[in-house]
């Protein structure tokens, strides 16, 4: 009687992969079309995450520089399998796989080499003068870390920005330094970071100012390695759903009454003018009735919402909720990074002539109240006079 010979062993299955490390890769496969394949290849941490990313790849033609890069780099048997399956995927599909056996008749095409930690990228949040700051840390080889910390304003360009080498210790006590000024920091991409820094140089640019000299030597490897985001990094995590919300006037005050929002108020120079108007109307020796007078005030808000926000300054309020509504989401507080981002798309809009921007009016009416409380604790002739000397008091 012949004998059974041992059944066969199955292949062992892919670990499960922690929370994080599957958001990472499903990020990476929505990043695919807008990123280059050695660009993906450095945040790949660790096989069995490339070989959860090669089992989720399309079957597309567009596929195969990834997988070519991912075999090279991870020189491990499992990871090879998973490319074969791929392989195989592919050409039951009609797509061409022929760079897969001709590399074999060849020497192995040249790759960059692959970084062991991916960069670590921070952002703070956005201030009410549209500031903030940023850090990276860079593992590019060699002894410590190439690190910058940069502050910039989308009105003024890059405040500061410092690029230097340093030890992990000292990264960390910077960084740990920053977070605390900035309160709080967030965790990003290179390429959210990197688009951040760039719109601080172009408008660094525009006003015809220097940039700082240590992010001119960072920023050609920035753009050679990091592709700047075509839309904010804000409508790749929010459904489309919870972008068309109805934005009611209680939810937008709430929201600027956040106190990550603390400091969003108008500037006390542009609106300090309309501000002695509508004191003159209460103080006016000329006898107006109640409701005279609340016109009188209503048509000086209006006319300040109408000057202070140009199309140019709704456009960048617009941009600074939609940077904001990806901190709060970073943060665990998804109802208001939802409601940040219905603010930023209603903060465009034209007001009608029954109906102001609500955006806008709720930014101008918490303005007003905090100015006012200044006027009640300091007087009006501190609060209203310009000058150094006699600024509006911010609380």
């Amino acid at each position: 009687m012949k004998r059974k010979g041992k059944p066969k062993k199955r292949p062992a299955s892919l670990p499960p992969l922690g929370a994080k490390e599957e958001d990472l890769v499903a990020q990476l496969i929505q990043e695919m079309g807008s990123s280059a394949p050695a660009d993906i290849l450095k945040r790949v941490p660790d096989p069995f995450s490339a070989q959860r990313l090669i089992e989720l790849l399309p079957s597309e033609e567009s596929v195969v520089p990834l997988l070519l890069a991912l075999k090279h780099a991870f020189q491990d048997k499992n990871v090879g399998k998973a490319v074969k399956r791929a392989v195989f995927r592919l050409n039951r599909k009609g797509v061409s796989t022929e760079a897969f056996f001709a590399e074999e008749e060849g020497p192995l095409p040249i790759l960059k080499p692959v970084r062991k930690d991916p960069p670590l990228c921070y952002i703070g949040p956005v201030n009410g003068a549209g500031i903030r700051t940023v850090v990276l840390i860079l593992h590019r080889g060699g002894k410590g870390l190439d690190t910058g910390f940069g502050v910039v304003s989308d009105e003024e360009g890059m405040l500061q920005f410092v690029y230097h080498n340093v030890s992990r210790k000292d990264a960390k006590r910077l960084t740990d330094g920053f977070s605390e000024d900035a309160r709080p920091f967030v965790e990003t991409s290179l390429a959210h970071v990197a688009t951040i820094l760039e719109g601080a140089y172009q408008m660094q640019v525009r006003l015809r100012s220097d940039a700082p000299v240590d992010y001119l030597e960072l920023r050609p490897w920035l753009l050679e390695n990091a592709p700047l985001l075509e839309r904010p990094m804000i409508y790749d995590l929010i459904p489309e759903a919870a972008k068309d919300q109805v934005l009611s006037d209680a939810a937008i005050r709430d929201l600027f009454d956040d106190p990550l929002l603390e400091s969003w108020l108008i500037e006390p120079d542009a609106i300090r003018p309309f501000m002695k108007d509508m004191y003159s109307v209460n103080e006016s020796p000329i006898v107006l009735t109640t409701v005279q007078k609340a016109a009188r005030v209503r048509a000086i808000q209006e006319k300040c919402m109408a000057e202070i926000f140009t199309a140019e300054k709704r456009e960048r309020l617009k941009r600074r909720l939609e940077e904001m509504g990806y901190l709060f989401f970073k943060l665990g507080q998804e109802k208001t990074a939802e409601t940040s981002l219905a603010a930023a798309l209603a903060a465009v809009q034209e007001p009608t002539v029954v109906k102001a921007n609500p955006v806008i009016e709720a930014l101008l009416a918490k303005s007003l109240a905090s100015y006012r409380r200044a006027i009640e604790e300091r007087g009006p002739d501190h609060v209203l006079k310009r000058g150094d000397a006699s600024p509006i008091i911010l609380p």
